[in-house]
């Protein structure tokens, strides 16, 4: 069978979604390395509240992923986009205190990114979509560091999109007016609620409509390194999960799917991308001991 055949019937059998785990290698070596981009989808297991599953961050990385390559493919279909299996890993120590966190070094994320990275590049494979939903520091300074380590070695074009966008507060400036501050909905609060509640509603535990308010900075230096007990945080959420809404949960997936489609446009244009504010840049700098 040719390789243009085969790769129609994955993407027939995948809903337009060829699987790096269901070629053989030699589908995979007649790809076009100047037409095919790897999505990474990666974020790790951990504790959403009492309310929401533990593969929250997992669960809408992995799924915005697949539909992003859906609409990119319908948008320029000489491009090939391509889903890594995706990697339930990240770093949460904040989160430790709960069953069902799983939590690895930084140091370990960085090796996974530079692995994978450097695995497909030593097969000229050059462009490379990053896709977490894991903002916290350490999580992403171990793929930046990976994504740099990698491209010291290899000409790799790698980019990491939720980081610059959430950081820069971009959604807060897109999305709908909402009557209250979301700025404060920082974990399994409104937003990852809301998102939950369009994704697997079924998956949330309807005790969310029950629980207050709590607010809380994790970014200023003094709850830097410390876990959600030790912040007096017992129930490991920080935000307003009862005002979640699935039509807004249907607005932030989508705004997460055209996120990713526009930044492997750029990223196989070579249009300049957005990158981490300095402020964050100097924050995750400042973890010396990850």
């Amino acid at each position: 069978m040719k390789k243009t055949s085969v790769l129609k019937n994955k993407k027939k059998e995948n809903h337009n979604i060829i699987q790096l785990e269901e070629l053989n290698w030699k589908q995979i070596d007649e790809l076009n390395r100047e037409k095919t981009i790897i999505f990474l989808p990666i974020s790790p297991l951990e504790e959403h509240g009492p309310h929401l599953p533990v593969g929250t961050d997992f669960l809408t990385s992995k799924d915005a992923a697949k539909q992003a390559i859906q609409k990119l493919q319908q948008q320029d279909s000489s491009i090939t986009p391509i889903l890594h299996p995706p990697v339930p890993l990240g770093y949460t120590k904040i989160a430790g205190d709960f069953p069902g966190t799983v939590s690895v070094s930084s140091k370990a994320i960085r090796e996974i990114i530079y692995g994978i990275c450097t695995s497909l590049a030593r097969h000229q494979f050059k462009y490379i979509l990053i896709c977490t939903y894991h903002m916290d520091l350490g999580h992403l300074k171990g793929i930046y560091a990976g994504m740099k380590k990698a491209q010291r070695q290899y000409p790799l074009h790698i980019y990491e999109a939720q980081g610059p966008y959430h950081f820069s507060k971009q959604v807060e400036e897109r999305e709908p007016k909402l009557g209250f501050d979301t700025t404060k909905e920082v974990h399994a609060g409104f937003r990852e609620t809301s998102l939950m509640k369009y994704q697997y509603p079924y998956l949330v535990d309807p005790s969310y409509k029950e629980l207050q308010s709590i607010y809380k900075d994790l970014y200023s230096p003094k709850v830097l390194g410390k876990t959600f007990q030790e912040l007096g945080l017992p129930d490991g959420y920080i935000g307003s999960p009862a005002r979640a809404d699935s039509d807004y949960g249907r607005w932030l997936f989508q705004d997460t799917v055209d996120l990713y489609v526009r930044s492997a446009l750029g990223l196989m244009q070579g249009t300049p991308l957005p990158t981490l504010p300095k402020s964050t840049k100097r924050i995750m700098k400042s973890l010396f001991w990850l």
